[in-house]
């Protein structure tokens, strides 16, 4: 399961140091957690693929998060609707994203019936920007209103999941209650994600 001591991997401020032990500690559960979530990506009607993010542009900075993505596509996820599940240093999220890179991202966008958001639970949250970790808001009406607006910006991105901050029940309770919360969170998504990819 996913504990407070994995954010320690972020307390190393050197590339080669951080990225082996996101290596050693953190991508094997992100595989575990993926194994664990094929009943829920059944559920799409498509298949879905992994990517673990390999931060192989890095050549200086360590990388602030780490994150394992799920996609339609063998090749890639940040031109598609895709889920994200991965760690900053304080935090745990997983997202259903559409980033502001996505092809034909506002017609993708459009395709979501606000009432099928409208059904999720009240713990969840959306935000417009994967880069910042600060800025997840609760999903109300008008959260919803203001995640809509925000796609008229130009860099607008498109969030919407959970986070659990570190320290908090998600990571101090049992492994069973842990991955259960994962699967519901991704299956409450699927039926978003379906319409995001129109199927």
């Amino acid at each position: 399961m996913y504990q407070d001591s994995d954010f320690a991997v972020f307390d190393d401020v050197t590339l080669p140091g951080r990225l082996a032990k996101i290596r050693a500690i953190i991508d094997p559960k992100f595989t575990a957690t993926v194994a664990a979530l094929q009943p829920q990506l059944a559920e799409v009607g498509v298949p879905v693929y992994p990517h673990l993010a390999l931060h192989r542009r890095r050549t200086k900075n360590p990388p602030p998060d780490t994150w394992v993505a799920l996609s339609t596509s063998k090749r890639g996820y940040k031109m598609l609707p895709h889920f994200e599940i991965g760690l900053w240093d304080d935090q745990l999220y997983i997202w259903l994203v559409v980033l502001q890179e996505a092809k034909d991202r506002q017609v993708v966008i459009d395709r979501v019936d606000p009432q099928t958001v409208a059904t999720l639970p009240a713990t969840f949250e959306w935000a417009n920007d994967h880069t910042d970790k600060t800025i997840h808001h609760p999903l109300t009406a008008a959260g919803w209103e203001q995640l809509t607006t925000a796609q008229t910006a130009k860099h607008a991105e498109w969030l919407i999941g959970r986070t659990f901050a570190q320290g908090s029940a998600f990571f101090t309770g049992d492994a069973a209650t842990q991955l259960a919360t994962i699967q519901a969170t991704i299956a409450a998504l699927v039926p978003v994600y379906r319409e995001l990819i129109g199927v």
